[in-house]
């Protein structure tokens, strides 16, 4: 999709290409002595933690989640660890994490960390902080050499009713009042926000509405970077400007990630033309060092696929994108320049997802969980064969997912006006309920829709109003989706689900 802009970029900013390539194979031969402490000799100070984020982790013996892991991101390489414990004013944090473990994927770049900590115990509210430097255990407060970083607050849930999350995806960074678009090609727009979906999560957070957020794809659109700023091939800085932007919010909830088609690569110009460093940066190579998601708990993949019981629920994030015959990036990314997908032998992946949806229908029928919901970046299930028939197999409740840039939810596997499953596998009487929710704001959706549209019976409402979903997980029996438009935040739509039956009109079983 994005190889047609590429290409005529290249003519525009060929010309650039020398010094940077320069630059780069310099930073290279450069590398390892600045790591190793050269970078002293510019001034710089021992780096903060930024772009701070959690996500759950752990496994505990009911086959939850039992610890979160906190990640973050520091300017240049440095040891780090966490201090935590049970949310006191005033009071100093006991617990000392071991060393985080830190990673980089290109030079320049800065360094991306993680630590799980825990176990944690439900219900109580917790405080931690990133301490970073050379002293960055337990005398860290108190050390010149050590940066210390602001102290987060979060309440961890992940059992029991009344839980509460924001699913979206498809967002943006900004808006075209701080980063308008240069050249409008491929779909992009002159006027486009992704500020107010960003105001109504903070708002939603700060209120207490909402226990955790799971952004289906598409997060932050750092690939879009060099439609901004022709002079400058800076992915990076707009990852680390979400990361930032977001901070509040994901330091204080989970935040939970899938991979979208946005996520494959970088394939601006100065990343094509110096293809040593588009090849460090595609195949998800971001995506993957900034993110930790519950995989090694669920026998996943890195962030590519995972599951994780929330509530009485059963969660299942779906790769949309890769290591299926036919994905969108089964063997290049977006820019169909760079090689993507492989994460696993052929086949592993979707046998990985039938166990995992066959174990949630078992814990289902003995009682311990009530619903089974997946989501992914994709709808479903054209773009991922054999999908529908599975969750018709297993009973699954309900698909999330984004991509599209608005939203529409029918009771079959469809993308509006074309609304009949083509998989003669599945049963006519399947019970999941589709939802697409992508109109969370970015620079490839106009701002400013309003009001529904209908298209047919299978699809009781669509929308292209800018606005981002909460799930409401009331008990075993009793699912409740509201869509909250991000300008006002009225209620555009909404359903219930008992497990097993799909979405009827609005406020309806």
């Amino acid at each position: 999709m994005r190889a047609l802009g590429v290409l005529m970029l290249h003519a525009v900013v060929g010309a650039l290409q020398v010094r940077e390539i320069a630059q780069d194979a310099v930073g290279h031969a450069l590398e390892s002595p600045l790591r190793a402490g050269l970078g002293g000799w510019f001034g710089h100070s021992t780096p903060v933690a930024e772009q701070v984020h959690i996500a759950l982790a752990g496994r505990g013996a009911d086959g939850y989640p039992d610890r979160w892991n906190v990640a973050w991101y520091t300017s240049s390489k440095v040891g780090c660890r966490v201090h935590w414990g049970v949310a006191s004013v005033g009071a100093a944090l006991p617990n000392v994490t071991a060393a985080a473990v830190s990673t980089h994927y290109w030079i320049w770049t800065g360094e991306h960390h993680s630590v799980t900590i825990g176990p944690l115990v439900e219900g109580v509210r917790y405080a931690y902080e990133v301490h970073c430097g050379a002293d960055s255990g337990a005398a860290a407060a108190a050390s010149k050499s050590t940066s210390v970083g602001k102290r987060f607050e979060a309440t961890f849930r992940t059992r029991g009713d009344g839980l509460s999350i924001s699913v979206f995806g498809d967002m943006g960074y900004l808006g075209s009042a701080a980063r308008r678009i240069i050249i409008h090609i491929e779909g992009l727009k002159k006027n486009w926000s992704a500020v107010p979906t960003r105001t109504t999560l903070e708002g939603m957070k700060d209120a207490g509405e909402i226990d955790m957020v799971w952004h289906v794809g598409d997060i932050g659109y750092a690939d879009d970077s060099y439609d901004h700023n022709l002079v400058g091939g800076n992915y990076e800085s707009v990852y680390n400007g979400y990361m930032n932007w977001m901070q509040n919010l994901t330091a204080a909830v989970p935040y939970m990630v899938s991979p979208g088609n946005h996520e494959s690569e970088c394939h601006s110009p100065w990343c094509v033309v110096n293809f040593l460093k588009g090849k460090s940066l595609s195949n998800f190579t971001a995506f993957n060092h900034r993110f930790h998601m519950p995989s090694a708990e669920s026998g996943g993949v890195l962030n590519m696929w995972y599951s994780w019981n929330y509530g009485p629920a059963h969660f299942v994030s779906l790769n949309t994108e890769t290591d299926f015959p036919g994905a969108g990036e089964e063997h290049r990314g977006d820019s169909k320049i760079f090689s993507a997908g492989g994460f696993r032998p052929a086949g592993v992946y979707m046998r990985w997802l039938e166990a995992d949806l066959k174990q949630a229908a078992e814990d289902r029928a003995r009682g311990k969980i009530g619903f089974i919901i997946a989501g992914g970046h994709r709808t479903c299930c054209k773009d991922i064969p054999g999908v529908e028939a599975l969750f018709a197999k297993y009973g699954v409740d309900l698909y999330l997912s984004g991509h599209i840039h608005k939203y529409f939810r029918s009771y079959k596997s469809c993308v509006p006006p074309a609304c009949e499953s083509t998989d003669a596998s599945v049963p006519s009487n399947a019970s999941t309920t589709y939802v697409v929710a992508g109109g969370a704001g970015n620079d490839e959706m106009d701002y400013g829709h309003r009001g529904p549209t209908s298209s047919g019976p299978s699809v009781p409402f669509a929308t292209e109003e800018m606005a981002t979903g909460v799930l409401t997980l009331h008990n075993a029996s009793s699912l409740q989706y509201r869509l909250l438009s991000s300008l006002d935040r009225r209620v555009l739509d909404e359903f219930w689900l008992k497990p097993g039956s799909a979405s009827g009109t609005g406020g309806e079983y």
